[in-house]
């Protein structure tokens, strides 16, 4: 059984702030081609694009390649760049009113861009920012820059109407930041719950770890090896063979009692990693307890398993005393699941072939004639 916690919640709650990310990043890719064309068309008789353009392009292309391949400074980068837009479509709506011969060309100067810019920084202030930060933020930023609008225009003796205009622009600006309210609030709770599954999902693992695996190795625990031999009882056939190992360490009370406990489960320990290691993704390594280790092989035959039990029986001495200093021994049942065989009457034959392996002088393998 795999031990890991599932983690596609988790990847889901990380997907809303590569979502994020992404779709800023997009917006930019889009937008720099727009901005390029704006910058050769317009700036030759409009000073507002010749000198503010290039600065805008080049720190929209430095936020995307932020997004992209520096997400850990996304979130800082992206308020101070917003702060930055922000000051800047400010000064832009000023100036273009305060130089602009009437209002009429006034208030044409600033549709689409910088109007747009202002609606655009709202949203991306939703994206990086807390609700609650977003919402103070936007509404303060609506207020200034509908107010700035208002005030300039009021100072132009044509500029009367233009007033309502800027208050108006203002009033659907809040009706917005209301929807996107709506939205981050939705967000928010997609966010706790999958964060929410994430934790169930942990727990879960968690509990299923602690009925299907041993505490002290991470393998297969007794529970864990009934049912797989059960499992692999309703699948033999001839081209689907089932070997059972079965061994147990060679005086290892001597381990414990002369080294320590300790010492003794990190035996345990190794042996499980070492076996892992000499077996297919698809067997089963489990103990028992004590020291005693079960192996299930599906799709290997007597002969095969035999040759397993015998790489183990002669890999396990070897690699220990690399790993641990000192040299431990292992006795070796073989048997194969047979079509009638439950759980307990396999293990009790396999078993006994151990046994047989450790009445033969240990560090064996005993098993029944092919």
């Amino acid at each position: 059984m795999d031990s890991r916690p599932t983690l596609a919640a988790l990847r889901r709650g990380q997907d809303l702030a590569w979502l994020a990310r992404r779709v800023v990043a997009f917006g930019i890719v889009v937008g720099a081609p727009i901005i390029a064309a704006t910058w050769f068309r317009d700036g030759p008789h409009d000073a507002w694009v010749r000198w503010g353009y290039p600065p805008l392009g080049a720190v929209l292309l430095v936020f995307g390649w932020i997004l992209i391949r520096r997400p850990a400074w996304a979130l800082h980068a992206a308020i101070t760049i917003l702060v930055t837009l922000e000051v800047g479509w400010v000064v832009i709506a000023v100036g273009r009113i305060e130089q602009a011969p009437d209002a009429v060309t006034a208030w044409t100067s600033l549709i689409p861009t910088p109007l747009l810019g202002v609606v655009v920084c709202l949203i991306v202030g939703f994206l990086f920012q807390s609700t609650r930060t977003a919402l103070l933020h936007g509404a303060a930023y609506t207020g200034l820059i509908t107010g700035a609008m208002a005030v300039e225009f009021s100072r132009r003796p044509d500029g009367g109407e233009f007033v309502w205009q800027s208050v108006r622009y203002g009033v659907y600006l809040g009706v917005f930041l209301v929807l996107l309210l709506v939205l981050s609030r939705a967000k928010e709770h997609v966010t706790s719950a999958v964060a929410e599954a994430a934790r169930a999902d942990a727990t879960a693992s968690r509990m299923r770890d602690m009925a299907y695996l041993d505490e002290l190795t991470g393998i297969a625990n007794r529970r864990r090896l009934l049912e797989e031999l059960g499992y692999q009882a309703g699948l033999l056939g001839p081209t689907h063979p089932v070997g059972v190992l079965y061994f147990d360490l060679d005086h290892f009370k001597v381990v414990n009692d002369t080294r320590g406990h300790d010492l003794g489960d990190q035996v345990l320990r190794s042996v499980a990693e070492i076996t892992r290691r000499h077996l297919r993704p698809g067997d089963l390594l489990a103990r028992l307890g004590g020291e005693e280790f079960v192996v299930v092989a599906p799709g290997t035959d007597h002969v095969h398993a035999v040759r397993l039990a015998e790489r183990l029986r002669q890999a396990l001495p070897d690699e220990l005393e690399a790993a641990l200093g000192f040299r431990v021994t292992a006795s070796f049942g073989v048997t194969d699941l047979r079509a009638d065989d439950s759980a307990a009457s396999v293990l009790r034959r396999v078993d006994g072939f151990m046994y047989r392996a450790k009445a033969e002088g240990r560090d064996k393998v005993s098993a029944a004639s092919a």
